[in-house]
């Protein structure tokens, strides 16, 4: 017997202000995800070990008291999410340079690159309240 996976798009018909919602969701994304990994750079430049994604949820959480109070108006979801996805680029990263080294990879290694604007509005996923986890796009 065969499991049977099955994925549902649907597409959001937002008025503006939830579409405000959404674009700041996105934003504290891609802001959380740039920062974790600008954090992580400076930890392996220092030769200290580098931090996972709750150490860096935890130093997050800290800075919203003083320097990002914008971010409470978004869910603590969006930015703790993008910080998960970071340590899993950097698992990834990782285990193909192991891959590489042993000849069993072939291809590009590609070292997590910050996000942009430019490359489209972004993306962001909740969890916690609803019966499945969401992921949306903007």
């Amino acid at each position: 017997m065969a499991l049977v996976v099955r994925g549902y798009k649907t597409e959001l018909k937002l008025n503006n202000a939830q579409r405000t919602a959404c674009l700041k969701h996105a934003g504290a994304a891609r802001y959380a995800y740039n920062w974790g990994l600008h954090r992580y750079q400076e930890e392996r430049e220092a030769g200290r070990k580098a931090p996972n994604a709750m150490s860096l949820h935890k130093e997050l959480n800290a800075l919203k008291q003083t320097e990002l109070p914008w971010m409470y108006e978004v869910s603590k979801a969006a930015p703790q999410e993008s910080l998960r996805d970071l340590e899993k680029a950097f698992r990834n990263f990782w285990k193909r340079c192991q891959k590489k080294k042993q000849g069993t990879f072939r291809g590009k290694l590609g070292f997590p690159r910050y996000k942009s604007k430019k490359h489209g509005i972004g993306s962001f996923r909740l969890t916690g309240g609803f019966e499945n986890p969401c992921t949306v796009e903007i």
